[in-house]
C-alpha cells in the first residue's frame, strides 16, 4: 500500500476516534425558559461538557441537570448557589434576610446536594420546591456557551 494512503487513513481514524470521543463529552441542549437570562437566552442552544462525576463544581457554575434525578423532566439549566449536606439549614449561609428555613420547601436539606438558582428568579429552586438540592448523579454537565438564538 502506498505510503501517503496508510498516513491518510491513520489521520482519519485518528479524526474519528477522536470525534467520536468527544461526542461522548460534549452534548448540546436547548434552554426551554428565561430563568438564565441574560447570561443564556431563552430558546438559545448550549454547549454542555460532561467531564468527571460532577462532584466538585464550584459555587456559582452553570449545571445542566434533571429534576430530582427523574429522567422523565425536562432539562434544567441553572447556577450552583452552594453545596449542602443532609439535615442542613442552608439558608442561615446565604445572605439574604428575608428568607427563613421555615418559609423554604427543602429545608432543611433532605438530602446532600447543590443549591441552585437561576439568575432571572428572584427565588432558589430549593425554595420554591422546584428540586430538591441537586446531587451529583443527576447532573448531566457543565455550561460551556451558547451557540445561537
Amino acid at each position: 500500500m502506498n505510503r501517503s494512503v496508510v498516513v491518510f487513513l491513520s489521520a482519519f481514524l485518528v479524526v474519528v476516534g477522536l470525534l467520536y470521543g468527544l461526542s461522548l463529552a460534549v452534548a448540546v441542549h436547548e434552554v426551554p425558559t428565561d430563568s438564565m437570562e441574560p447570561t443564556i437566552e431563552q430558546d438559545s442552544s448550549i454547549v454542555v461538557l460532561d467531564w468527571g462525576d460532577h462532584d466538585d463544581l464550584e459555587d456559582g457554575e452553570v449545571i445542566v441537570f434533571r429534576v430530582d434525578g427523574d429522567d422523565s423532566d425536562q432539562l434544567v439549566v441553572h447556577r450552583t448557589v452552594t453545596y449542602v449536606d443532609e439535615g442542613d439549614n442552608w439558608v442561615d449561609d446565604l445572605e439574604d434576610d428575608s428568607l427563613t428555613c421555615e418559609t423554604a420547601v427543602h429545608c432543611p436539606a433532605p438530602n446532600e446536594g447543590y443549591i441552585t438558582k437561576g439568575d432571572a428568579n428572584p427565588s432558589y429552586d430549593q425554595e420554591t420546591g422546584l428540586t430538591r438540592p441537586v446531587e451529583p448523579d443527576w447532573i448531566e454537565g457543565t455550561y460551556w456557551r451558547s451557540v445561537g438564538v
